[in-house]
């Protein structure tokens, strides 16, 4: 048993000894780190305040202590980040340890090629169904080059891992809806394919699979079977642990642990100095730098999000729960582009992957991973800007799934002040359309809509109007309490010269469930808290300067306070003294005003493709879910 793990004393002839230059590197990397920490605390104080340490009742070595401990292990300091990682790692182990003992990777080889460039494609798809991240698929991808894979469809499967999994496909259903969950898709198989059509197209400019890996770095002394396709790596020297149990025993399960536990170290290093060093990347960086950026409409936003996301440690997993917090954030909707750029050029270029990458392979090789990956990125999502996302739309937002477009004409214009508002639609930057909700205090989901002639019988039928109505009284039944009804009572408050919603309109709302009445102001007595008692939605439509009484404010008040659903609806403001104040009554408490005019002209796009997006979201759901428990 002690010659398992007693190593060879001669220095294998093939190989050599390990290099010192990549662990070298590593202990660089950690001492700059500390030396960013110390710096941090001396000038600004501990976890970003700006406090010097003199001004402390604590000692300066002391405030150093604090400030590690709670980068370690605070909700998203480094512990937990490794614990979310390790799984991924762990897996990526085993199916490189498998590769090794079956031989897998010279079958794949074979396989591979045969197909040429068609196997660029084949490795895209199968990165996005493997449950492996950048960390993990990269053990697996250097077993790949290792037995004589071409670098092409590697590359492919490598950034597609990096960008989506079946639990990263479903966690992005979850946070932003089918819409964004299939561009995510669709986004990361391109992403694949550009990689590997760019590698592919260099491989004879010096990116050939025996000229990829620095000497000495793992080629040289990290795998040593005797089976290597590359001549320079076969060797039947028991340097190696996997080598030594597989010349005593046949069991390929012994062999295959092995194997698989002579990587944990060679692989696990760079990733705990990676996560290390991405999260004081992240803590040290100013948020705003990157938050801003989402939410302007310039053309270079995309190109400046790409190149922030770089230092960024984000891993796939975070990038989409990351994004509905920033949704919130904005008074605006948010840069479709800038949105996607981070969601692609964050988890590509995640820290252990760029760390891996310089250290073991030849800079070239670095250098063409860090073009594929920014200029992917940056190709990408300048094509969705140009040809999916739409200006001042909401991408996924519940309220729009299936809406092609939405009539425009004359409306007022909404304008955020509350945390718990996010603006669903602002075309040309004003606000149209804007949600509420506010859960923690038991309040019942609100919907503002500034565009009150949309709602009339004369409009209701025109483009998608009706399948936003029902959509709108599916997000508030899903955000109210759920024992509230499903009946609406639509409460016309405007002049009452026009009817509201037509015959089919109501017909939509009865076939998915709701039934719908219809009062006027002046038509009926006022509105009570008993009279509202049946209802689970309240829809408010207001015109101009309509308002309601005092005592109709406070039915409708508590109405919402006990966790029901309301619709508010009003018109562009009139010149009159103290414009759309009756609406601004009730929408204020919320964190919306309506003031001002605005003409959105005839109709308004909301998303030509919404509708594929979503029936195809359907489709790639079942299957992924099958992937996932599989």
């Amino acid at each position: 048993m002690k010659s398992f793990f007693q190593k060879q004393t001669e220095e294998c002839q093939v190989h050599g000894g390990h290099a010192k230059k990549a662990n070298g590197a590593l202990l660089v990397m950690v001492f700059a780190s500390l030396a960013l920490i110390i710096w941090h605390v001396w000038v600004y104080g501990t976890s970003g305040k700006v406090v010097k340490f003199e001004n402390s009742s604590n000692s300066f070595p002391l405030l150093i202590v604090n400030e590690i401990w709670d980068l370690l292990f605070n909700k998203r300091g480094v512990v937990p980040e490794l614990w979310e990682v390790f799984p991924y790692f762990i897996v990526g182990i085993l199916l490189a340890g498998y590769l090794r003992t079956y031989k897998i990777a010279v079958k794949l080889q074979a396989s591979l090629r045969k197909y040429g460039v068609l196997s660029i494609f084949i490795a895209s798809f199968v990165g996005i169904i493997t449950p492996l991240c950048a960390c993990g698929t990269l053990t697996t991808a250097i077993s790949l080059l290792f037995a004589g894979l071409p670098l092409a469809p590697v590359m492919s499967l490598m950034i597609t891992s990096s960008l989506l999994s079946p639990s990263t496909y479903l966690v992005t259903l979850n946070d932003l809806g089918p819409e964004w969950t299939v561009i995510r898709t669709i986004a990361a198989l391109f992403m694949g394919v550009f990689a590997g059509l760019v590698t592919q197209f260099l491989r004879t400019r010096g990116f050939e699979t025996k000229n990829l890996f620095i000497e000495g770095a793992i080629t040289r002394g990290d795998f040593h079977d005797e089976d290597y396709p590359d001549e320079r790596l076969r060797c039947n020297c028991k340097q190696k642990f996997g080598n030594r149990v597989a010349v005593r025993t046949d069991n390929k399960f012994l062999i295959f642990l092995a194997k698989s536990s002579e990587m944990l170290w060679m692989v696990g290093k760079y990733i705990i100095v990676g996560v290390v060093m991405g999260a004081i990347v992240e803590r040290y960086m100013p948020t705003g730098w990157v938050y801003r950026f989402f939410g302007q409409k310039d053309p270079l936003n995309i190109v400046w999000v790409t190149m922030v996301s770089v230092p960024m440690f984000l891993h796939q997993l975070s990038a989409s729960s990351i994004l509905a917090h920033v949704k919130g954030a904005l008074d605006g909707t948010l840069d479709g582009g800038a949105a996607l750029a981070f969601m692609i050029g964050g988890p590509v270029t995640a820290v252990p992957t760029m760390i891996l990458f310089w250290t073991i392979f030849k800079k070239r090789v670095f250098a063409l991973y860090m073009f594929v990956c920014l200029g992917g990125t940056i190709l990408i999502a300048y094509t969705f800007q140009a040809f999916v996302f739409v200006p001042g739309v909401d991408t996924g937002n519940e309220l729009l799934r299936g809406v092609s477009q939405l009539s425009g004409g004359k409306s007022a214009v909404l304008a955020k002040q509350g945390s718990n508002v996010r603006m669903v639609m602002d075309p040309g930057g004003k606000g149209l359309i804007a949600t509420f909700r506010n859960e923690l205090d038991g309040q019942g989901g609100v919907v503002f809509d500034a565009g009150y002639e949309r709602f009339l019988a004369a409009s209701s039928d025109m483009h998608d109007n009706r399948k936003y109505f029902v959509n709108a009284a599916k997000w508030l039944r899903d955000n109210s309490d759920a024992q509230a009804r499903p009946d609406i009572l639509v409460y016309d408050i405007s002049s009452g010269r026009h009817e509201v919603l037509s015959k089919m309109a109501l017909a939509d709302f009865d076939r998915a469930g709701f039934k719908v009445k219809i009062v006027k102001k002046g038509d009926a007595e006022k509105i009570t808290s008993a009279s509202l008692a049946n209802y689970g939605q309240l829809w408010l439509v207001f015109s101009g300067d309509s308002r309601l009484a005092d005592s109709e404010f406070k039915a409708v008040s508590q109405f919402n306070g006990d966790g029901k659903g309301m619709l508010i609806v009003a018109g562009a403001g009139s010149q009159a003294a103290e414009p759309l104040m009756g609406v601004n009554q009730l929408s204020a408490k919320y964190g919306v005003t309506f003031s001002g005019n605005a003409d959105s002209r005839g109709e308004i796009s909301v998303g030509m493709a919404s509708r594929i997006f979503a029936n195809a979201s359907e489709v790639l759901g079942k299957f992924l879910k099958i992937v996932h428990k599989a």
